[in-house]
């Protein structure tokens, strides 16, 4: 109950961010570009974990059991954050690859 007000916040966030990608997918986009939508998409779907946890909580209470319906909103927010943090690892490990080899030549 805390956290609902979020939501509002959140989703304008998400359409800020594709509102950006669509912007960087037509003019060009640069790696800053791609950093910051990466960086803030982490950050906006970890907070939809915590609001859609809260409002799953809130329709528990007030007697709404779907189950499956609460633990695909959930998993859809896992797998965005699961993403975002795969390609921030392979982005890491491919710059530490490319140190690597420039102190090698």
């Amino acid at each position: 109950r805390e956290y609902l007000y979020l939501g509002g916040l959140l989703s304008s966030g998400l359409s800020v961010l594709l509102w950006l990608h669509f912007a960087s997918a037509i003019f060009g986009g640069s790696t800053a570009i791609f950093k910051f939508e990466l960086y803030f998409g982490l950050l906006l779907f970890i907070g939809f974990i915590v609001v859609d946890t809260q409002d799953i909580i809130e329709k528990a209470h007030s007697g709404d059991m779907d189950y499956v319906n609460h633990a695909m909103l959930l998993f859809t927010d896992f797998v965005a954050v699961f993403v975002r943090i795969l390609v921030i690892m392979l982005k890491n490990s491919i710059e530490k690859g490319e140190k690597k080899k420039k102190r090698r030549d």
